[in-house]
């Protein structure tokens, strides 16, 4: 008898999976072009806005003689200038100078509070109606007191004819920061005109001071 034969089954061949290919990608979208006309017509308004600036006069401040003039009583409509398009920050930068100068005390600081009096007791100040007769020009009186009275009730009240320098810098600063509609011009012309009108040495000493402040100022202010 034949004895029966082992059969080694053959080894099973293994499958390989089929890769698939990502799909293509989409090519990227093309940018629009640039329109030349608005390219050209940004160029032309940035170059309409430099030679609009470089054509534009320098804006015309005191000299230190319109200044000398001013302080002795002639109205320098130029010196109003130095304060305008200033803002509480550039202000404080100005008297900082001023008193690093020690032209008024170091000492000094803005005030906190104040409470306004009613407009009848400004009206009924001495050296308002003094201002009243200085000016023979109505109109011109009216501008000046209206302005000066933003610095009265500013100062709680303080009379005018008391500020001292440091003072009026004070007014000055709580007028920038309520954005009070002042022309500057007319505002220190009362101002100088009460010092001026006071006859005492007080007013004199205080005309001095502002002298020297106005050209410290106008030394650092450019056109």
């Amino acid at each position: 008898m034949t004895e029966p034969t082992e059969v080694t089954p053959a080894p099973a061949t293994p499958v390989t999976p089929e890769v698939t290919a990502p799909p293509p990608e989409a090519p990227p979208a093309e940018k629009p072009a640039p329109d030349p006309e608005k390219i050209a017509a940004a160029k032309a308004a940035a170059a309409a806005k430099a030679a609009a600036a470089a054509a534009a006069p320098p804006r015309a401040l005191p000299s230190d003689e319109d200044i000398s003039a001013w302080i002795h009583g002639t109205d320098v409509p130029t010196l109003g200038a130095l304060f305008e398009g200033v803002d509480v920050k550039r202000l404080d930068t100005l008297v900082m100078q001023v008193r690093k100068e020690e032209l008024i005390p170091q000492h000094w600081q803005v005030l906190s509070s104040h409470v306004a009096p009613e407009d009848i007791v400004f009206q009924r100040l001495p050296e308002v109606g003094g201002l009243r007769v200085r000016y023979k020009d109505q109109e011109l009186a009216r501008r000046r007191i209206h302005n000066l009275r933003f610095g009265w009730a500013e100062l709680g009240g303080r009379r005018p004819a008391m500020w001292t320098v440091p003072d009026l810098f004070a007014a000055m600063r709580r007028i920038y920061d309520k954005k009070h509609p002042v022309d500057w011009n007319d505002f220190l012309c009362a101002v100088r005109d009460i010092w001026r009108d006071s006859g005492l040495p007080f007013g004199k000493e205080q005309l001095e001071i502002f002298w020297a402040c106005l050209v410290l100022i106008r030394k650092n202010t450019k056109k």
